[in-house]
């Protein structure tokens, strides 16, 4: 009813499909100043603007004469920023400790859920525009586009929907009738082979009996002699009746042309070549479609019928490229090298890999060595700055709005100033009728002239009515942005030119090129991913993940009656922090090392402690002796309490006045 609901169409909404007239060059190009100017004499309510959002989809109806600018816009950027929007995030929100049981969640996640828009910016720099001063103007070219998934040769696809994501969806201009009817559809590598492989074969088999009709004696003419089949009055006699009509004619002819007759009934078609087969012996029939319509084909020779066929066939294959559908996009992406950046963008990761590539595998190492393969370099733009050792200091937002406008507004007050970012200037290029504007802060004027020459400010509804936040290309657009900001904060403190980075695929330079490669300029960055509400808080993509899971200890078995307070006294004067797996056991989280240290020494001092105690590695070795991979740490897999402990415990500090111990727990005096 929700989901009808939203399908139902609004009689106030405009043609999300109604496209201006078609820019002179092929494609629309604004500058960011120019756009501001645009929207600031443009007085059109929030709502209206809004509502203007879905018209920058890509969808089935536009997809044919689109698909080869967006593909060669790829093929000439140097990178490629990506957004998802879904329909639905977890199965069930938690916090996660470790690498596996993260991944596995967010697994079980992108099995569920699907992605329903594609947004896609692909990033180049100008070197014709590049400022004196050593800056660059970014040209970016942003899209979005509906997926949903089409029907496949039979076979039917389900996915489950949130219904706060739905009405989240729809409070951002999500046009769900658009999405539902237009949306494009995709095939994977696997289905794409099948169904090559499926018409080569038969391509294969028509063409060796083509071969061997060839080598046949040709009937003889004149062998129609045969009495007609007796065909009851009715609709199907004066259909037969009119196609022997139409057949003598033609035979009369001189014409070598074949005979098509258009017949939808298909069984008239069927009654058609018996008759043809027992009343016209020397002619070939077969059935043809066409644009949607269904024909009667008549030959003159059995090496036509086999033409005919092979150039259906044909069809049938050039019609795959089209099913491939919105893969081709990652498709080319891969083929270029081209470096894939997101922002707080693992799940989107892991969902363009399930959804458009094959079945996530049930190991997060088997995900990595999939992943590199198709994309060896990635960048995400929230851990960039929060990792950074030159970013992580300005102290930016969490979200990819406020990211923006921060980098585009620390960029602006610091620029020129020696260790400063380099200049930038942006550039949107988009599709015909496609109108894409910038957060304010990033039309700041570049390095060299006035804020008094510009527009001025737009005020507070043109600036909400400007932001298309969720919207997915205006988010992979604004992803750019931060990118792009980001790198010039960080090559300016290197004292680097842009010049001298380099985007493209991983190579070996020499000791006098100056060029830097992105891995040799951001070598703890590269392929590292923010995970969100997880703990370690990072995964590596390409190597080994780093993080130190000696603070983490397992506790279990302890009273489900007991609360967090209870909990937080145990380990008194001890500040730790708690990650629920179930309500008898948690993980606990010292602060630091000494901390670790300190916890261990705790627990080995409680007289018949009511609970058990594991350290993270302790934990997975039974997991692992169990034949348990990645599970959610439940008790069984702690062992037993006087093996929990390493026998290398160490006093340590502790600070503060300690609240009385939890019930039943009595510590021991220490040695």
């Amino acid at each position: 009813q929700a989901l009808g609901a939203l399908l139902r169409p609004d009689p106030r909404a405009r043609d999300p499909f109604a496209l201006p007239p078609r820019a002179p060059d092929g494609l629309r190009t604004r500058t960011l100043r120019g756009a501001r100017k645009t929207c600031g004499g443009d007085r059109r309510s929030v709502g209206d603007m809004r509502r203007c959002c879905a018209r920058l989809t890509v969808t089935s109806k536009n997809w044919r004469s689109v698909q080869s600018r967006i593909l060669e816009e790829i093929r000439r950027a140097e990178f490629i920023a990506v957004d998802l929007e879904l329909t639905g995030l977890h199965v069930k929100s938690e916090r996660f400790i470790g690498i596996d049981r993260c991944y596995g969640a967010h697994r079980d996640g992108a099995k569920t859920f699907l992605p329903v828009q594609l947004g896609v910016c692909a990033a180049r720099r100008d070197p014709t525009k590049s400022s004196p001063n050593g800056g660059a103007h970014w040209i970016l070219s942003p899209v979005s586009l509906y997926v949903f998934p089409r029907e496949a040769a039979g076979q039917e696809r389900h996915f489950s929907v949130s219904a706060a994501t739905l009405l989240f969806l729809d409070n951002n201009g999500f046009d769900f009738n658009s999405w539902v009817r237009h949306g494009l559809g995709w095939l994977r590598p696997g289905e794409e082979e099948d169904r090559r492989r499926g018409i080569q074969q038969r391509i294969d088999e028509v063409t060796r009996l083509k071969h061997s009709a060839s080598a046949a004696v040709p009937p003889m003419e004149g062998a129609g002699d045969s009495s007609p089949i007796d065909i009851p009055n009715g609709a199907d006699r004066a259909v037969v009746d009119a196609a022997r009509a139409e057949i003598r004619d033609w035979l009369a002819s001189t014409t070598r042309a074949p005979l098509e007759i258009p017949m939808e009934n298909a069984f008239q078609r069927l009654l058609m070549h018996t008759v043809i087969a027992q009343e016209f012996p020397q002619v070939y029939s077969h059935s043809s479609r066409r644009a949607g319509e269904r024909f009667l084909c008549v030959y003159k020779s059995q090496a036509e019928v086999y033409n005919e066929q092979l150039l259906a066939l044909q069809r049938e294959m050039e019609a795959i490229d089209m099913e491939v559908g919105v893969r081709c996009i990652l498709d080319e992406i891969t083929r270029g090298s081209k470096p894939l950046v997101g922002h707080n963008c693992f799940y989107d990761f892991l969902h363009l890999y399930q959804t458009f590539y094959n079945d996530l595998p049930d190991s997060i190492q088997e995900f990595k060595a999939a992943w590199l393969q198709l994309f060896p370099q990635t960048l995400d733009t929230k851990y960039l700055a929060e990792a950074h050792e030159l970013l992580v200091g300005l102290q930016p937002p969490a979200t990819l709005k406020g990211l923006c406008d921060f980098m585009a507004q620390a960029a602006s007050s610091t620029q020129g100033t020696p260790g400063g970012p380099l200049p930038v200037s942006f550039e949107v290029n988009t599709l015909p009728g496609v109108e894409y504007q910038l957060p304010f802060l990033s039309n700041a004027p570049s390095s060299g002239s006035s804020p008094s020459s510009t527009a001025s400010a737009p005020d507070a509804e043109e600036m909400e009515a400007m932001d298309a936040s969720h919207e997915a290309g205006y988010d992979a657009l604004m992803t750019s942005v931060v990118l792009v900001h980001q790198l010039g904060q960080i090559l300016g403190k290197k004292r680097l030119p842009w010049g001298q980075l380099d985007f493209g695929p991983l190579r070996k330079s020499g000791p006098e090129d100056p060029r830097r490669s992105l891995l040799e300029a951001l070598p703890l960055s590269v392929n590292r991913i923010r995970l969100v509400r997880a703990q370690p808080n990072v995964v590596n993509l390409s190597g080994r993940d780093e993080a130190d899971m000696s603070r983490h200890f397992l506790m279990g078995g302890y009273p489900a009656s007991w609360k967090k307070w209870d909990l937080m006294k145990v380990w008194s004067p001890l500040w730790v922090g708690l990650s629920y797996v179930d309500d008898t056991s948690c993980w606990v989280i010292a602060r630091n090392e000494a901390d670790a240290i300190a916890l261990q020494k705790i627990f080995k001092m409680i007289e018949e402690p009511q609970f058990r105690l594991c350290t993270y590695e302790e934990h997975r070795l039974a997991q692992d002796q169990a034949g348990i991979g990645g599970g959610a740490g439940g008790p069984k897999a702690i062992p037993d309490a006087a093996a929990s402990v390493p026998g290398n415990a160490a006093g340590a500090d502790g600070g503060g006045f300690p609240p009385s111990p939890a019930p039943g727990l009595q510590r021991r005096p220490a040695r």
